[in-house]
């Protein structure tokens, strides 16, 4: 394998990792265990199933249907649809963990997907904002807030992240400065609302 095809090769995978569909798999789990033990992590499962299930579903029906070209959405006149219907399941998802008593950390987890899904879908109908980067914004910050200096390490999702989609020129610079900003700062914003308002 030449360098080239081996550089290719690892800003795929690296973009396929940092899907927000597969850090959700771990960073929930470990939220709901952080929050409240095994009944924290059931919670956080079921707001997994909820905000990731349905938007992947999407996803998936749409590539088989055909209005939907790939699992990265690269066609920006895809992304506005696709974030209108994961703002209705995080909807969804606030309704069901508040009425049914979930912890707050779980709870405030579903309040930031619904903050960024409407920020996204703004911006997505005349901007192709980096969604990786919204992600790897968010839940770097989401991990500080939660974990502390401990956590620090997180933020070298950033650099790698942004090498990947530039490697495969799927964004500009600027449309992956600023998906980190957002992420960050609107994740920041909503948990100092939900978790640290008295």
């Amino acid at each position: 394998m030449s360098q080239k095809s081996f550089a290719d090769h690892m800003a795929r995978w690296v973009s396929v990792f940092f899907d927000s569909s597969i850090l959700s798999l771990i960073i929930f789990p470990l939220l709901g265990w952080t929050a409240a033990g095994w009944p924290g992590v059931a919670w956080a499962m079921l707001a997994f199933l909820i905000l990731t299930g349905v938007p992947l579903a999407y996803i998936l029906i749409g590539m088989k249907k055909g209005w939907v070209s790939d699992l990265e959405l690269s066609r920006r006149e895809e992304r506005p649809r696709f974030i209108a219907v994961s703002v209705s399941s995080d909807l969804l998802a606030l309704g069901i963990l508040w009425w049914g008593g979930a912890p707050r950390l779980v709870w405030a987890l579903a309040a930031v997907y619904a903050a960024l899904g409407v920020t996204m879908f703004t911006i997505s109908n005349f901007w192709k904002i980096s969604l990786h980067m919204v992600t790897v914004g968010g839940f770097a910050t989401l991990l500080i807030f939660v974990f502390g200096p401990a956590a620090w390490w997180t933020l070298l999702s950033w650099p790698l992240v942004a090498w990947a989609r530039l490697r495969r020129k799927k964004h500009t610079p600027a449309q992956l400065l600023a998906g980190a900003l957002l992420g960050a700062l609107i994740t920041g914003a909503v948990l100092g609302v939900a978790l640290l308002r008295k």
